[in-house]
């Protein structure tokens, strides 16, 4: 059978956002071809129950309300934003409908929007950071450079301090400034324009009749602008930072091994499998996890992918820790095979 490093199993390359050079391992074709199949219904259900759980986390919260129980709301909601925000990221990369017009109206309308971007922007920013990964050319690299709280490693306190700032909301102006830096990236013609504002419009709109305002900003508003700002702050971290591996194949990309309450409440729908995506983003979500396995077992990827176990271990590793876990040391095969093919099998 063919080996190939080309990120999709069609001749376009970078279609889904890789230039699909330097790839140090290899996948057959027919390996690459059933792992990009697009299976739209599945998509569609994880998009519905993310925002049938968000609405079923509302009713409850109001119907048994306590202080504590809303804090847990809070979070909650906050990760199933993210998860919604890692759909969108899917459809950016096409992965979500196989009809492309089906597709981004979804990633837009569906996704993106309701939490202040739009898939369009992120998609241009995205597909270079793919393209120029952890060189100056790097736009997500370039907008941190110089902010000390993007320099690693870095004091416990400082990383304390600076969740803790996200998860109360006072970083939440650095959410907006980002969005803005990447909006400013890109000329979007005025009927999208008219359109998105139109969309902001009429929903708060339809919200203000139902005399919803107050429900809006306690239960998507503060969650978007707290708990949210945290998560996506550790995923970043965990994504391509705190790795001093000059020389390495698989630079400054790490793949995190998440615990269960983590994928629920910092990781969804697969986001820790980072190196994997960038590989091969024609993968879509759902079948990260058995990318993973069969990288594991190609030469050379064992030894050579960073992968940390826990986001906690990440933190450790961004203090300059040694983590407790022994995360960046690979466990043995097949312990490590054993585990992932539970996930495989507890993924939707």
């Amino acid at each position: 059978m063919n080996e190939i490093t080309s990120t999709e199993p069609s001749s376009d390359t970078g279609r889904f956002g890789d230039i699909g050079t330097n790839i140090p391992v290899k996948l057959t074709k027919e390996e690459l071809t059933e792992l990009s199949t697009v299976k739209p219904l599945r998509a569609c259900l994880h998009v519905a129950g993310e925002w049938a759980l968000i609405a079923a986390t509302i009713y409850l919260c109001q119907r048994f309300w306590h202080p504590m129980l809303y804090v847990f709301a809070v979070a909650f909601i906050g990760s199933r934003q993210h998860a919604l925000l890692v759909l969108m990221h899917d459809g950016v990369h096409y992965r979500l409908l196989r009809n492309r017009r089906l597709n981004d109206w979804m990633s837009e309308v569906i996704l993106a929007w309701p939490h202040l971007v739009t898939a369009r922007q992120y998609r241009k920013n995205h597909f270079a950071h793919h393209k120029y990964l952890n060189t100056a050319q790097d736009p997500d690299l370039k907008r941190r450079a110089g902010d000390p709280v993007w320099v690693f490693p870095q004091t416990a306190p400082n990383m304390a301090r600076t969740l803790f700032r996200d998860a109360t909301g006072l970083n939440a102006p650095a959410m907006l400034k980002l969005a803005a830096a990447v909006a400013a990236a890109d000329s979007v013609p005025t009927g999208f324009l008219v359109a998105r504002y139109g969309f902001y419009a009429t929903a708060l709109g339809v919200i203000a009749y139902a005399g919803g305002l107050k429900g809006f900003a306690l239960y998507w508003v503060i969650p978007m602008f707290t708990w949210l700002v945290m998560i996506m702050r550790i995923r970043s971290i965990a994504e391509h930072h705190a790795i001093d591996e000059p020389g390495n194949a698989y630079p400054r990309t790490r793949t995190t091994e998440a615990t269960w309450l983590e994928r629920i409440f910092l990781a969804p729908k697969n986001v820790n499998y980072h190196i994997e995506h960038h590989f091969f983003p024609s993968v879509p979500f759902y079948r990260l996890p058995e990318l993973h396995t069969i990288l594991m077992s190609k030469p050379g990827y064992r030894e050579s992918a960073h992968v940390t176990s826990t986001y906690w271990g990440v933190l450790e590793e961004s203090v300059g820790r040694t983590p407790s876990n022994g995360s960046r040391a690979h466990v043995e095969s097949s312990s490590t095979l054993e585990g992932i093919r539970r996930v495989v099998e507890a993924t939707v």
